[in-house]
């Protein structure tokens, strides 16, 4: 007896546990946490950069001069050290003309010795003129023909002695110009003493240069972008330089140029929204941006940059498509936090920005709101958490290359 009514005791308890969580289901409770991400940042207001990729660059001058010694020249003396302000025409380095020295005095000598070559064969042509001379008719033409090939000997003797005489001038002037200059006013930004073993780092593949200048006046930015992402910029589009500082200092300006020319491999390691990309075997290209204005910029500052959107300055909330449900029958929603919970909300839509793949939002979710990203197994009820805060904007989703 007393069996059985433990028996049905245990049974009734787990008919009410099943019961709770049937309603519980039908209510739409849920123990999963769902990511919610702030619709300010997505959408580029409030100072955000929204959802378009962010280029890391680097405040340089205008023109940057790379100074590299002869090949096979070694340095004697360096009259310059980083951070060095030069002028136009002041001596950077001085070559060891020790060896061009040898080489001018071993010149010199060579000179002497055809100089007495050439002497010594006359003297052999007068012989055997004399000879010619009491010779017979027979054996005349045996001494002109040797008479002939000194004479051919002479010219080939001539010609090594203007050969040497070009030697020695062009010693003399390396001699005499042995101390290397800079065309152009600026600040030594680098000096790398091993570019003299090799203008290539074995590693990375960059060139190595023995003396960088940065020149002196205008600024522009040096920024750049992977290949996976190249097309999306062209020269002369709008652009946004932040201080990565301060995220509300920026700077307004246009891509100057796109230069694919010049390559690096990528090192990997952008930023993104949920992780890092660390792909590999991709390659990244400079591009070069000019400001309306520089003022409260210094030279080597690191910065980021990031396209203007065609609606920046606008009251429209454009929000990615991405994050937009919309079904094939009934009105276009949003999944939207709501008192700790997720909750369908009625969108409103305007316009279609095409080329950014965003809609703009008339009603339904506003700045300060967070939403979810569309999967499948959202439900309303579930709970939620903020993984991308107004207060920190890790940069965009799709990455941030650098």
């Amino acid at each position: 007896m007393a069996r059985s009514r433990m028996v049905k005791t245990l049974c009734a308890l787990l008919a009410g546990m099943l019961l709770f969580a049937g309603c519980d289901a039908l209510k739409g409770g849920s123990d999963e946490t769902v990511n919610v991400d702030s619709v300010a940042v997505l959408a580029g207001v409030n100072g955000f950069a929204g959802t378009q990729n962010r280029f890391a660059g680097m405040v340089e001058p205008q023109k940057t001069m790379y100074v590299d010694p002869e090949q096979g020249r070694s340095i004697k003396l360096v009259l310059v050290e980083e951070g060095q302000s030069v002028k136009a025409g002041d001596a950077l380095f001085v070559y060891d003309t020790e060896e061009l020295e040898l080489q001018l005095e071993q010149a010199k000598l060579d000179i002497d010795r055809i100089d007495n070559r050439i002497t010594s064969i006359y003297n052999e042509i007068n012989t055997l003129e004399n000879e010619k001379e009491k010779a017979s008719e027979a054996n005349k033409i045996e001494y002109t023909v040797e008479i002939q090939n000194r004479y051919s000997t002479i010219k080939e003797e001539e010609y090594n002695k203007k050969v040497r005489q070009a030697e020695i001038e062009r010693l003399n002037e390396k001699i005499a110009d042995d101390r290397v200059k800079t065309e152009m006013s600026g600040r030594i930004q680098s000096f790398d003493p091993t570019a003299l073993e090799g203008y290539q780092d074995y590693y990375s593949g960059k060139q190595k240069h023995y003396i960088t200048i940065m020149a002196e006046g205008d600024f522009r930015i040096k920024a750049q972008i992977n290949e996976q992402n190249v097309r999306e910029i062209h020269e002369g589009d709008a652009v946004l330089v932040r201080s990565r500082v301060k995220e509300d200092e920026t700077w307004s300006g246009v891509i100057q140029e796109i230069d694919l020319t010049q390559s690096t491999p990528e090192e990997g390691g952008g930023y993104y929204i949920g992780g890092s990309d660390k792909s590999n075997g991709t390659t990244k290209y400079p591009f070069y941006v000019v400001l309306d204005d520089y003022e409260g910029l210094l030279l080597g500052q690191h910065v980021l940059v990031e396209l203007k959107s065609a609606h920046a300055g606008s009251d429209k909330l454009m929000l990615p498509a991405a994050y937009i449900v919309m079904p094939q029958t009934g009105n276009a929603y949003a999944w939207i936090e709501r008192n700790g919970k997720l909750a369908k909300q009625t969108l409103i839509l305007g316009d279609y920005d095409a080329s950014a793949d965003t809609f703009e939002v008339v009603s339904g979710v506003g700045a300060a709101d967070y939403i979810a990203f569309p999967r499948d197994g959202l439900k309303e009820g579930m709970n939620t958490a903020h993984s991308m805060a107004e207060d920190e904007d890790p940069g965009p989703r799709g990455g941030l290359t650098r």
